[in-house]
């Protein structure tokens, strides 16, 4: 048999776990002698985070640290006092198998968290935290470019795909002292401390792909003034610069780097002076890249053969596509309502959401989020007490992709990037914040290809040798391709006697159709 089959291997990634775990906190927390005895509790939060983990053939292990922040104030006073503690749970999850060129993805959130006072020196905390774990990584699979030998016919498509992949995972720590100015008030304790990555350009250089942002750090923390303002906050930005190693790529690869902020410790310090009027700042960054190189590549759809009797076997295949990063912002709007308690001053706002779901709309040209806003106002009253406002709004937007897609598969966080606020004369809040869309769309297409053909030489089509032409009736919008298999001769030879330009006809009417041996 004269036959001779091509045939590639391409990459295309590959969902190995995607799974959440939920864990229960649960602190009972006696005051050291130092601290005052508890009057009121302000607000309770549970940050969690992933700072290390470990891959193995077939489990992945993880720890997940859980920090608790608890405000509230002391008999006699007005001042914010915090209580911090930090816990370790060490997590687990079998994989099954371990791809090649692996990526890990954990995504953090704080299901609930609250907190009671048992007796005054005595605090009792109940919550839960949930951690999503992602492990894609690449699978090789086969696919047939080019059929030659026994007047086989071959029906081929040009597809762009993402044909090499490269991964790293670097984790890198910054430093930073920062000054308050010497015309704010000394610290006495940090009340509260967020980080918010803020991604700049990558770009690729031989072996290496150099990573540039920036981290947005606010910081509540009280103050030894004798006002009614018990608490100020502050904001400052860390960049950062990092060269990461990847083997094997160059210029012609696009890079993209996911940065998960796992440690933000932020501290007072004394000045020259001796007043703590600056801040130590530690945050501990990993720094997930990956780097992928476009091609295109010919893939054969249908085959037949002209004189032999022949069997196609077709597959579907999911063909990777480039992926195409997302960074967009939009507004929500809510408002507070005035409590009992008149606000005399704000000392915070805090925006955070929770029960996002995002969804690519059906005429694939845009993003739907839909989730809950919840703010966290800081307000004092009259008398100097502070006091905590809440209020949670659902959400719905639409960002618009810069181009339609077919498939794919998004992998977005929406996290708060700004927010403001305006107080009314009646006491309402107005409450203004601006999100952000970050992550990627991983576009895919879903294509039927053939992965073998059978012919049996033997076996030969028996044709009317007296017969060069044929008629055939074609319909509009019927495909020449189809036409073609059927009548066992060449697109081409119909397409040039019946002068038809396209794939398909444009009108019905009475064909000639070539008999090719």
């Amino acid at each position: 048999m004269d036959l001779k089959i091509n045939r590639e291997i391409i990459p295309v990634t590959e969902t190995i776990l995607d799974e959440s775990q939920e864990q229960g906190v649960e602190l009972d927390y006696v005051l050291p002698d130092y601290n005052p005895e508890i009057f009121r509790i302000i607000s309770c939060e549970l940050q969690p985070t992933v700072p290390e983990y470990r891959l193995s053939a077939d489990r992945i292990s993880y720890e997940l640290h859980v920090e608790i922040r608890i405000l509230y104030c002391g008999a006699g006073s007005n001042k914010l006092q915090c209580v911090t503690q930090k816990l370790t749970y060490s997590k687990s999850i079998e994989t099954g198998k371990l791809p090649d060129n692996p990526s890990v993805t954990f995504i953090t959130k704080t299901d609930y968290a609250n907190c009671r006072a048992v007796s005054k020196r005595r605090l009792d905390v109940r919550g839960a935290v949930s951690v999503r774990v992602r492990i894609t990584g690449d699978n090789a699979q086969e696919v047939i470019t080019d059929i030659f030998g026994m007047n086989v016919q071959c029906r081929k498509k040009t597809i762009d795909y993402a044909s090499q992949k490269r991964s790293a995972v670097k984790v890198i720590t910054l430093q930073e002292d920062v000054e308050i100015g010497s015309s704010k008030s000394p610290i006495i304790s940090i009340l509260r401390c967020t980080a918010r990555s803020m991604q700049g350009e990558q770009n690729v250089i031989a072996g290496k792909l150099v990573v540039r942002g920036e981290i947005n750090v606010n910081v509540l923390y009280s103050t030894e003034s004798e006002s009614k303002e018990t608490s100020e906050t502050m904001q400052f930005t860390l960049p950062y610069s990092q060269i990461v190693d990847m083997d094997k790529i160059d210029e012609s690869f696009k890079g993209s780097a996911d940065v998960q902020i796992i440690r933000c410790e932020v501290k007072p310090v004394a000045d020259k002076s001796g007043a703590q009027r600056l801040l130590k700042c530690e945050l501990d960054l990993r720094l997930c890249c990956v780097a992928f190189r476009s091609a295109e590549v010919q893939v054969v759809t249908d085959a037949y053969s002209t004189t032999h009797l022949c069997e196609c076997t077709n597959t579907p295949l999911r063909i990777d596509q480039t992926p195409i990063s997302i960074e967009e912002s939009f507004v929500c709007s809510t408002t507070v309502p005035a409590g009992d308690s008149s606000v005399d001053f704000i000392s915070d706002l805090r925006c955070r959401v929770k029960n996002i779901s995002t969804s690519i709309t059906p005429e694939k040209k845009s993003i739907k989020i839909s989730g809950m806003l919840c703010c966290g106002v800081l307000a004092c009253d009259g008398e100097g007490m502070p006091f905590l406002l809440e209020k949670e709004e659902a959400f719905e937007s639409v960002v618009a992709l810069t181009a339609p897609v077919s498939d794919a598969v998004l992998y977005t966080e929406v996290e708060p990037a700004d927010c403001s606020y305006h107080l009314a004369v009646d006491g309402s809040i107005s409450i203004k914040a601006t999100l952000c869309l970050r992550g990627k769309l991983l576009p895919y297409l879903q294509q039927s290809c053939i992965c073998d053909l059978n012919i049996d030489d033997e076996q030969k089509l028996l044709r009317d040798s007296d017969c060069a032409l044929k008629l055939y009736y074609g319909t509009v919008g019927e495909d020449v391709w189809d036409i073609a298999k059927r009548c066992n001769t060449k697109v081409s030879a119909i397409a040039e006697e019946n002068e038809i330009a396209g794939e398909r006809l444009t009108k019905s009417g009475m064909l000639f159709i070539p008999i090719v041996h």
